[in-house]
């Protein structure tokens, strides 16, 4: 019961705190680019304003469209559950706090993002939600192979044993398997985060987030939120695994976790802003074929026992 309070407490404290970061991030941005910009409570702002404004649905949509925004939130929360910053001395909750788990949570969230903007009967909201689907298609397989390696390495998908391991340095860097996965993960973690050129903060309809081009209202601020949470999330899974160092006091665990996703999620601005812009299927020629080259390394690495 206690685990389950922890749960609920983590998730509530990310979705109050990740839309500050959100600001944070929006105003380096334009800080980088010459300009004002607004502070870092926007996001705070304009999710409220949404969420005051009532449900618009187009005529031709079905239920799929209509109930998306709740499911999108609630698997997001879902996933920040299953990363274990608050009960990480808990081994008994590995059925939950499971990489499969993390996984199939993902998938289901990709796919119910592209079904609700087929459903929109927006032709330019669906093309929106192929490309996110298209990244899926890209970084599931990287991010698949790195957690393949994990597993073998600690012989065993239970993140909080995992975690446990990295901390008592039974598994860890000193693993060129293990150091080599990290690498691409990161990557996978980057794209997730929706930064360029995977994702344009003035183009976004047309490239990640192409189902929000039909929603309105409460339903914007609710996918908004959504989408927030999952990047910390993706954040959070990588820190969890490869960096997992923390206090064992669950509240100063969650201080500590907060603060560091904060500080990758604003940190990929100066990535964002000062990398090259490229067409999104260009990147991902670029980029991600070198990043299943270096997923498909550590696991060679693991294979011959390095």
């Amino acid at each position: 019961m206690q685990t389950i309070l922890l749960m609920i407490l983590q998730v509530v404290v990310i979705v109050l705190v990740a839309p500050l970061f959100d600001g944070m991030a929006r105003k380096l941005r334009a800080k980088l680019q010459s300009k004002q910009g607004s502070d870092i409570f926007q996001t705070y702002r304009d999710i409220i304003k949404l969420f005051k404004r009532g449900r618009t649905v187009p005529e031709c949509s079905h239920w799929v469209f209509r109930w998306a925004p709740f499911f999108l939130f609630a698997t997001s929360a879902a996933i920040l559950a299953a990363i274990p910053i608050t009960y990480n001395q808990n081994m008994g909750y590995g059925a939950y706090s499971d990489i499969f788990v993390i996984i199939y949570l993902g998938a289901l969230l990709r796919f119910v993002f592209g079904a609700a903007s087929m459903d929109s009967g927006n032709p330019f909201a669906a093309t929106g939600g192929g490309r996110e689907q298209m990244l899926g298609v890209y970084v599931e397989p990287v991010m698949i192979m790195c957690l393949i390696v994990v597993m073998l390495a600690a012989g065993t998908s239970n993140l909080v044993t995992i975690q446990e391991l990295v901390k008592t340095g039974a598994i860890g860097y000193q693993i060129p398997s293990f150091a080599v996965a990290s690498i691409a993960f990161l990557w996978c973690m980057y794209v997730e985060t929706g930064r360029k050129p995977f994702d344009l903060a003035e183009a976004e309809q047309e490239l990640q987030e192409g189902l929000l081009g039909e929603y309105a209202g409460s339903d914007l601020g609710l996918v908004q939120a959504a989408l927030i949470l999952k990047q910390f999330a993706m954040i959070g899974l990588f820190l969890t695994i490869f960096e997992p160092w923390n206090f064992n006091n669950p509240i100063l665990a969650l201080i500590i976790f907060v603060l560091k996703a904060g500080v990758f999620y604003v940190a990929a601005v100066f990535i964002d802003n000062f990398g090259p812009r490229f067409t999104i299927t260009s990147s991902m020629r670029k980029n991600a074929l070198a990043a299943l080259a270096i997923s498909f390394i550590a696991l060679t690495l693991y294979v011959v026992g390095a």
